[in-house]
């Protein structure tokens, strides 16, 4: 049954990877010093005249790992049928986005801020990974359920 909740949880933590691609995770701004900000696939300068260049590599593992969450979603999503198949990847997916949390607040926040000299802001973009994070923990709980329930009524018959 693709109506299941623990499916509905998945997609919404697709949703709110999807959505890490459009929102902003930090700006950085100061006058003297520049105003940038930091997506999933890349640091963008809103000057017209940048002091800091950095390459579309710099981001990579926040673009593939944000990516490979969703692909992950999705795989969830379509094997409706197969539970144990469901858990292995959601806990895979949990652990992409923990990698991902801990990226985002530990390294490319400070490291952008060192190259800056800026303090970050955070904008609603840095805490799609975390909503994720809940969706897929509801989700494998969800799973979970299912397959208690599935073995208790196997034990019956």
């Amino acid at each position: 049954m693709i109506q299941r909740i623990q499916n509905l949880l998945a997609a919404l933590a697709a949703v709110a990877t999807v959505l890490l691609f459009i929102f902003p995770l930090t700006d950085y701004y100061h006058e003297l010093y520049g105003n940038y900000k930091l997506y999933v696939y890349g640091l963008k300068c809103m000057d017209p005249d940048p002091k800091l260049q950095v390459s579309i590599w710099f981001t990579s593992p926040l673009w593939l790992l944000a990516g490979i969450s969703f692909l992950l979603s999705a795989g969830t999503i379509s094997l409706y049928k197969k539970r144990i198949s469901q858990l292995r990847l959601v806990a895979l997916n949990i652990l992409v986005n923990i990698v991902l949390v801990v990226l985002i607040f530990l390294f490319y926040t400070s490291r952008i801020e060192t190259l800056t000299q800026i303090p970050p802001s955070y904008q609603p973009g840095v805490f799609l990974p975390l909503i994720s994070l809940v969706f897929l923990v509801g989700a494998n709980y969800f799973i979970r359920k299912d397959e208690s329930l599935v073995k208790s009524s196997d034990r019956l018959r």
